[in-house]
This record gives structure tokens, sequence and C-alpha cells, in this order.
């Protein structure tokens, strides 16, 4: 009975979110987003109510992920008469996979990373110089993206090994600027127009530009895009779940918290901190490789220093170091601006805002990281398993 309740919480919430995107009049808007608030501030207020909510999700966490994946797989079907809200949860799930590797360097590992945007166009240019210029198959592109993102990071790593805190966040954002102000200037990459007509994705011939039909019914062309960032996202948080999860994670938490005994235990910092900064950018790169064979365009407005600080805000929101907490930041952030779209101009404005309310009232996010345990018959006490500590 437990498990039906948690899918009635889950259906219930679903159904609450697709009306609030949908709501086209103020008042059904102004309903639905009070409704939602009243339901947060009853389970919140209760303690009995959300005592059961925590513990039977807790307890059928395995039940509470399939039936948010059958919802995640459903959602283009109750979107499809509106493509707009179609791309705008694509685009929440293309954050979930930048910020997972974003929060894989800030959060897990403890490297400062304001040039997000900067790694994510490295990616989105890698694609459209090798589609668009070099005749490469969008697959190959998406691919070799990721993979320069990390080289360039690589090299970008040498000055940041030598810096520390605030000197570090001006390293990454003086290379943010750099990164926008060559894609300007430069003619192969377009200048300030960009590359144009990046080819879109084909898989086995079919391109994802065509309408698709599922179960009788035709869904905008986008929701090929969402179920390829749904495929993408699932692997990502998966992969970020298995490294926080091992010792690696393990290794890169002790030098976020402490690195004089880190190095006094023999872990190699330099080695650990390339390590957590290439698998964070491969993961930025992807996120903007994939953003360019779905839009078919970039340019250097597409990947400023606003969009760092979005990057920045999904992790902070979320929660530092918690790999659920970035699927809700993101999924909150992205959607919501647009929910609100006459405060767009005020955007970054709005942002910098939250961070700075989250940081004073709720420094650890909305889903904090969960303090690590060991020898327990849980995901986060693997290293129990092995013998390790207790």
């Amino acid at each position: 009975m437990t498990l039906i309740g948690v899918w009635v919480v889950e259906l219930g919430l679903f159904v609450l979110v697709v009306a609030a995107l949908l709501a086209e009049r103020p008042i059904a808007l102004g309903a639905t987003v009070a409704a939602i608030g009243i339901v947060a501030v009853v389970a919140r207020s209760s303690a009995r109510v959300w005592r059961w909510v925590t513990t039977s999700f807790l307890t059928h966490r395995t039940g509470a992920l399939a039936g948010a994946a059958v919802l995640a797989l459903v959602l283009p079907f109750f979107l499809r008469a509106s493509p707009y809200w179609t791309f705008i949860a694509t685009m929440a799930l293309m954050y979930v996979t930048i910020g997972q590797g974003l929060n894989f360097q800030m959060g897990t590992a403890g490297v400062i990373n304001l040039a997000g945007a900067a790694f994510a166009g490295l990616g989105g240019y890698t694609v459209g110089l090798l589609t668009v210029r070099l005749g490469f198959p969008p697959w190959l592109g998406l691919l070799i993206g990721p993979l320069i993102a990390v080289a360039v990071g690589a090299l970008l790593f040498i000055p940041i090994l030598k810096v520390r805190g605030h000197y570090l966040a001006l390293v990454t954002i003086a290379f943010g600027f750099i990164f926008n102000i060559l894609m300007n200037n430069l003619e192969f990459t377009g200048g300030p127009q960009g590359i144009k007509n990046i080819p879109t994705l084909r898989l086995f011939g079919y391109a994802f530009t065509t309408p698709p039909q599922l179960l009788g019914m035709t869904l905008p062309s986008h929701a090929n895009f969402y179920y390829a960032a749904l495929v993408m996202a699932a692997l990502v948080t998966w992969l970020a779940w298995r490294l926080y999860n091992s010792w690696v994670g393990l290794t890169l938490n002790t030098l976020r918290d402490d690195e004089i005994a880190a190095k006094c235990s023999g872990v190699s910092v330099a080695r650990y901190k390339l390590l957590a900064f290439s698998i964070g950018n491969f993961f930025i790169g992807l996120g903007g490789a994939f953003y360019a064979v779905m839009v078919g365009f970039v340019s250097p407005p597409d990947f400023d220093f606003g969009y760092s600080l979005v990057m920045v805000s999904v992790i902070i929101l979320g929660g530092l170091d918690s790999i659920p907490g970035i699927i809700l930041g993101a999924c909150l952030l992205i959607p919501l601006p647009e929910r609100f779209r006459f405060l767009h101009e005020y955007r970054l404005l709005l942002y910098g805002a939250a961070i700075v309310l989250m940081l004073l009232f709720r420094p650890r996010g909305l889903w904090p990281a969960t303090v690590r345990r060991y020898g327990l018959r849980e995901p986060a006490a693997s290293f129990g398993a092995a013998g390790g500590l207790r």
C-alpha cells in the first residue's frame, strides 16, 4: 500500500507541474501555482506527513525511481500541444547533464569552475566546425566535442593547479571571457554570426527533425531530442552516482575537505584534481555538443558568462555534491523563468538573488547531500563492504 501511495504522490505532483506549464490564463496559472505552494507548505509544516513521505520514498526507492521514469517517458504526450514546452523540458535535461559535470568539479572535488559556458561552447563549436566545415556526421561530432573540452581543460589546469580560492575563480572567469572574445573575432568560427545550418542527428537513417509517431499519436519533432536528452541525462547521472560511490569519489571528497590530510595519506592532489576537472568538463562539453545538434546553430552569446552563472545556480539551488539535487535544481531553474516570461529581462538579477538567498538561508541546497556512511547496505556505504572505514 505504501508503494501505491508513493506513486500517487508522484502522479499528483506530475499533474500539478503539467498544469502549471500548460496554463495560459493568469487565473489558471495563479491557481495552479497556489495549489503547488499549498502542497509544499502542508508537507513541510506537518512533521507526520513529511516523515511518511520521506520514509516511503526511502523504503521504496526502486519503485519511486520506476514511477518517475514512467512519468518522464510520458511527459511529451501531455505536452504534445505545446512544442515550446517540450523544448524547455529538453533544455532542463541538458542542464542536468551539465550540472552533474559541474557538480563533480565543485561539489565533489572542490575545484571551482566559473567557466562552464565556455566548456559547453567548446563542445558546441566543435560539433559546428566538424559538421559544417569538414562534413563529419553529427553523431561523430557529438562524441568528439566533449573530448575537445577535456583537452582544453587539461591545458587550463596548469595555471589552475597553482592558484587557490578566489584566484582560482578569477582564472576560470578569465578563461570564459577569453573564449567568448575569441569566438567573436575568429573568422573560421563565424565571428559574431556563429555557425549556422548544423545538421541534425540521425539514428539509422531517422532524422530527429521528423515528428515521431508513438502510440497512435503524432508528437512534435522536439520529442526526439527530449528522449535523447533523457537518455543522456540518465546515463550521466548514473555515471556520476557510480563515481561518487567509488574510491574516486571518496578521495575527491577528502581533497575538498582537507587537502593536507589527503597529501599525508599519499593522495596525488594534482592527479585527482585533473581527473575531476576532466570528467566534469566531459559532461559539460557533452551538454554543449548536444545543444548544437538540437538547435542547429551556435554563436558567442549562447555561451557567455551569464550562462555560467545559470549553471552554478543549478548546483547551488539543488545542493553541492547532491546528485539528485542537481536534477531538482535544473528542473526548477530552467522552466520557471520561461513560465514567468515577463521577468526575462531580469533573469540574471533573479539568478544572482537566488544564489544569495540560498547561501544565506539554505546553504546546503534544496536537496542536501547526505553524510557518507560506511559498513551499511546502502549505495553510500559501498566502501565498508570492501573493507573500508567504519
